[in-house]
């Protein structure tokens, strides 16, 4: 089967966001030996995907074998922006329809694998919490480096505290504007009920100039501005 396409971003100011994450990821695989993570947002349309799936893109380009692994089978494939032509997926593993190698998709980035959804289920929360996926994540842990669990909002559905129960992490997904206080307050109490590790929150949406104006020597090396004070001497 051809590789899925995993678009690349070549945005210098959104790869120097990412970059800071994967440092930290690494720090925490370091430390702790954390490798699989749930990334989902607080709210429905907090943008939890696109992370998701640039923070993947970002470890596999790290030389780290990773697999991004849509969660959400609430979804219709048609929405899903990597689900095209594709047949098979998690759910249909997990309904013992297809053996789990045969729904690990090889994309255009390297060191990078795809496990898509599968077809829309019913009720997907009693097939992540079946036995076939705690062999799935077992399997997976063997495999690969690095799992981002890209699950839907907590505050949407149960599907993501199934998940985040079992994997060494989680990150909540906020969108700057959308998210209501109430509702990153309600997400981080509902992790911290079921005892999940909830490590931080990436704050998504963010505008381009805003964020250089916090962060305001992103570009020190970049723009080489090192050089323009060692000018002035």
């Amino acid at each position: 089967m051809k590789k899925l396409d995993i678009y690349k971003n070549d945005n210098y100011v959104l790869n120097d966001a990412f970059d800071q994450a994967v440092m930290n990821l690494h720090i925490l695989k370091k430390q702790n030996g954390y490798k699989s993570f749930v990334i989902c947002g607080c709210e429905a349309g907090n943008g939890s995907t696109t992370v998701a799936i640039n923070l993947a893109a970002a470890l596999a380009s790290s030389g780290w074998r990773t697999a991004l692994i849509d969660g959400d089978m609430r979804k219709k494939s048609r929405y899903k922006r990597l689900n095209e032509n594709i047949t098979e997926g998690l759910s249909d593993y997990l309904m013992d329809r297809v053996e789990l190698d045969k729904v690990i998709y090889e994309t255009t980035t390297d060191n990078l694998s795809y496990i898509p959804c599968g077809e829309l289920i019913d009720n997907p929360v009693r097939l992540l919490c079946s036995n076939k996926m705690t062999v799935a994540r077992n399997e997976l842990t063997d495999m690969f480096d690095f799992i981002i669990y890209d699950m839907p909002a907590v505050n949407a559905a149960m599907d993501a505290k199934v998940i985040a129960v079992n994997v060494d992490a989680t990150i909540l997904v906020t969108g700057i504007g959308e998210t209501t206080k109430n509702g990153l307050i309600e997400a981080a109490n509902s992790l911290k009920e079921v005892k999940a590790n909830l490590i931080g929150t990436i704050v998504n949406k963010l505008d381009m100039d805003e964020y250089v104006a916090q962060n305001a020597d992103y570009d020190y090396f970049q723009n080489e501005r090192y050089a323009k004070k060692v000018n002035k001497k």
